[in-house]
């Protein structure tokens, strides 16, 4: 498992960042799981994430690819009242 970090539609707006994790499979039957934090804007979709984060793996494996598994959660860990 690889990992990398990239910003994503970042410019003067403030961003969030998120933790992805994606499994694709190539037509070889290779299988590859990446994960990794990106920095996304308010109003970034989810899907134009899921592009994002899958560009340098086609530019990697070519396409087509079939995606086994996909993640995306804020970076951030929630903490309890009081603490």
């Amino acid at each position: 498992m690889s990992s990398s970090t990239a910003p994503m539609l970042t410019g003067t707006q403030a961003t969030t960042a998120y933790h992805f994790i994606v499994t694709i499979q190539t037509p070889r039957g290779l299988m590859n799981t990446r994960s990794g934090v990106i920095h996304v804007q308010s109003g970034a979709t989810r899907a134009e994430c899921l592009d994002h984060i899958m560009k340098p793996l086609f530019a990697e494996f070519g396409e087509p690819i079939v995606i086994l598994f996909f993640a995306l959660e804020p970076n951030t860990l929630a903490t309890e009242m009081g603490q």
